[in-house]
């Protein structure tokens, strides 16, 4: 396999953040085999932007080839914290292109990165940086021109960066940078003119409710549960317009609606955990506290969602309750205005 050095990604986050002041923020985890449906070892660090972006990509690069997952978010940073809260101003768009084709009409992408075989990044880069929440609104509706990923328009979105190998798969094929042309280059107002003008609504996109029967996160298969649900665990409570009081709440809430469904505390862990949903943020929030506080949702909502008799017989990690002896609870929630 072609090695790879950290100019790859240097080059990529150059073209996509500019000469933008800022924190790059990189994470890493562990997947303990291909296929497994856990990360653990979560670690983030923040590397000043520009002065030390070689530095950030060889920390990526250095993690992956100690056999971790690497990934970086999709904009930069005003602090250390991973929330949406302190997105700096956004200078580039960015689609999960999950096997997608690009349509004619389609805005051509400033950067294509391969991130496994028929799976990419895609970057639009524009002539001047906006708002972070005016970046998401355009991200939705890039969406709905390219036909991507309905998971990947979010703020705080982690990618896998040039020159990492991504773990998901036996072969760990090589994270690639395609096609990177810097003069490709939007004003956000062409992009206001040229794409679809009905975003996907907030919350739950109708977008979300196409037929998601194959659909994923990680290597969890989501297609027993609503497409509500799927929604609010890609995008996390704040996106989806605030269903709930507290992300806690939330969390909560796809616990107990994982466990009704079927699902095992091994299924719940991942998803909850999985940086790529927008569902993980209060647990990753809690930094060292952050297991603690999933062990006592992931129990209390098993507690709610399971008869009494099923809890019984049922260890943690357990599998293969049977689904037709539980029934998930109502759980309130505020209406979104």
């Amino acid at each position: 396999m072609q090695a790879l050095s950290a100019n790859d990604a240097a080059v990529l986050w150059r073209a996509l953040f500019g000469d933008q002041c800022g924190l790059l923020g990189v994470h890493s985890a562990l997947r303990p085999a291909p296929g497994s449906k856990r990360l653990s070892r979560h670690r983030s660090r923040f590397f000043d932007y520009p002065s030390r972006a070689r530095a950030a990509a060889e920390w990526c690069l250095g993690n992956s080839a100690d056999g971790l997952e690497a990934y970086f978010c999709a904009h930069l940073l005003l602090a250390k914290r991973r929330v949406k809260a302190n997105a700096a101003p956004v200078l580039a768009l960015w689609a999960d292109a999950d096997g997608a084709a690009l349509g004619p009409d389609s805005p051509e992408p400033t950067a294509i990165v391969e991130s496994s075989p028929g799976h990419a990044h895609l970057f639009w880069r524009l002539t001047r940086p906006i708002s972070p929440l005016r970046a998401e609104e355009l991200n939705r509706r890039l969406l709905l021109a390219v036909g991507a990923d309905c998971s990947g328009w979010d703020l705080s979105q982690l990618l896998r960066p040039p020159g990492t190998r991504n773990r998901k798969y036996e072969d760990a094929p090589t994270v690639n940078l395609l096609e990177l042309d810097p003069g490709v280059a939007y004003h956000p107002r062409e992009l206001d003119i040229a794409l679809p003008s009905e975003a996907p609504p907030v919350p739950f996109p109708q977008s979300w409710a196409r037929d998601l029967s194959t659909e994923t996160t990680g290597d969890v298969d989501l297609s027993n549960l609503s497409p509500r649900m799927r929604g609010l665990i890609a995008h996390g409570n704040a996106a989806s317009g605030r269903p709930y009081e507290t992300r806690s709440e939330a969390d909560f809430a796809v616990a107990i609606a994982m466990f009704g469904a079927g699902y095992d505390e091994a299924d719940v862990r991942a998803v909850l955990t999985d940086p790529a949903n927008g569902i993980s943020e209060r647990y990753f929030e809690r930094g060292r506290y952050g297991a603690q506080y999933l062990t006592t949702t992931i129990d209390n909502a098993r507690e709610r969602a399971l008869p009494r008799e099923a809890l019984a017989g049922y260890g943690r990690g357990a599998r293969g309750v049977d689904r037709s002896a539980r029934k998930a609870p109502a759980v309130s929630a505020r209406k979104a205005s």
